[in-house]
């Protein structure tokens, strides 16, 4: 064996072990960025932006799974990244793009890690809707704190129901008004109930 060949095993042996580490410190990296990004922002407006992100990644993640993005990974990244920043920006959350990559990131680990891929099921596709409500009536509050819309019920209702038909119109699913509306209803009891506690 010529030196040559053993200092060429000894590379790819060294490459080999090195990258289960380099991939663990990735991950440490993204998670620590995460926290240090959350610990400058109000309680609410984590809320938001982790449900933004949530969606976010779900959604990519569906229509990478029902073929609508052509490219992979990158073209996921790319769409949960803009999903999140029209989230972010219809509620006046101004969260600069590298500061959302990370999160994105993060996110994805937090919810793919070891996880079945996503099916395009009846759960699925409930899971969808109760994101896109629950979002839907945070997203009309915080507008409605912010000063976006009046602090009127029937307008902050009908903000929810325009935000939730829209989200889930981009991802193709067709749900009853009728339905969204007393989910809607039902969220909102739901966070007035939390709130008496």
């Amino acid at each position: 064996m010529q030196i040559s060949d053993f200092l060429s095993l000894l590379a790819q042996g060294l490459i080999i072990l090195a990258i289960p580490i380099l991939i663990a410190f990735l991950f440490q990296w993204v998670r620590q960025h995460a926290a240090e990004i959350r610990s400058h922002l109000t309680a609410q407006q984590q809320q938001m932006i982790e449900m933004g992100i949530s969606i976010a990644v779900r959604a990519a993640e569906q229509a990478g799974a029902s073929n609508q993005l052509a490219g992979g990974g990158q073209a996921k990244k790319a769409y949960a990244i803009k999903v999140a920043q029209d989230y972010l920006n219809r509620l006046n959350i101004r969260v600069d793009v590298n500061t959302l990559v990370a999160l994105i990131e993060s996110e994805v680990q937090k919810q793919f890690s070891g996880a079945a891929p996503v099916v395009d099921d009846a759960a699925t596709r409930s899971a969808l809707l109760d994101k896109a409500v629950e979002a839907a009536v945070l997203a009309a509050e915080q507008s409605g704190l912010s000063g976006v819309i009046q602090d009127v019920a029937t307008q902050k209702k009908r903000y929810a129901l325009d935000m939730a038909f829209r989200y889930l119109s981009e991802h193709g699913l067709r749900v009853d008004p009728a339905v969204v509306d007393g989910l809607i209803e039902a969220q909102v009891m739901r966070l007035k109930i939390e709130a008496a506690k």
